[in-house]
């Protein structure tokens, strides 16, 4: 049996104004209802209609300009990975994170067949600025933002604006994973970008798979030992 959900009523003037926007087929750009207009239509206080339409900003579906009021938005996953991200950096469970290792290792190995039919001279150019950024870093904070911007230009080069908001939430959630889980091996890691970076270069797919997937799986090892070291010293250092 379903439970009964009890809508508040900014809550309906929002169900309803989304299917206004499906039904009247809006397009981006295209002006919704003023607030008066709104108030009379649904016989509603004006806080209400305007607490519909902060949720609906929220959710990224319109947008309210000067002098226009609420238009329909363009297509952008920002405010819906930004309210993603909010929502994760409250997660406490640490086997979460071996979780997000495979999400991040998934969807860049995916990702390469894309990249290597359309990555171009100036993404080669900035993933060659980042692996040089990466041999002179002086700091471990240092490298591994260039480690992070090496991997977001890869995805990048895929030119996919879903596949790209993906992974700058993926990596804003890694930050604290990073702080959490430092890399242990600079050196293998320099070495692994070199050889990605070549990969990527001369477009050889199968080279590039099989480097992306040890590059990958080792930083997921590291950690999964890690989190095992921890859980064996808070049962009294077992071993």
């Amino acid at each position: 049996m379903r439970e009964i959900k009890r809508e508040t009523i900014a809550e309906q003037i929002a169900e309803r104004l989304k299917e206004y926007i499906f039904e009247k087929g809006l397009k981006p750009g295209d002006k919704l209802p003023t607030e008066m207009e709104l108030m009379k239509i649904f016989g509603v206080s004006r806080s209400s209609v305007r607490e519909a339409i902060k949720a609906l900003q929220l959710s990224g579906l319109i947008e309210v300009k000067p002098r226009r009021g609420a238009v329909v938005s363009s297509f952008d996953l920002k405010s819906i990975f930004d309210n993603l991200t909010y929502s994760l950096s409250f997660v406490t469970d640490i086997e979460i994170f071996l979780e997000l290792l495979e999400a991040r290792k998934a969807l860049e190995i995916a990702c390469l067949p894309i990249i290597v039919e359309r990555i171009d001279d100036e993404h080669l150019e900035r993933l060659e600025h980042w692996l040089n950024k990466m041999f002179n870093a002086v700091s471990i904070d240092e490298h591994r933002t260039y480690d992070m911007l090496f991997h977001q230009t890869l995805i990048d080069a895929t030119r996919n604006r879903f596949l790209i908001q993906m992974e700058i939430l993926i990596f804003k959630f890694f930050q604290k994973l990073y702080e959490l889980f430092p890399h242990r091996s600079g050196i293998v890691s320099l070495n692994e970008h070199k050889a990605i970076y070549e990969a990527c270069k001369s477009r050889d797919l199968e080279t590039l798979q099989r480097i992306m997937n040890i590059h990958l799986s080792r930083y997921y090892e590291e950690v999964k030992v890690k989190i095992s070291e921890d859980k064996k010293s808070l049962d009294g250092g077992v071993i």
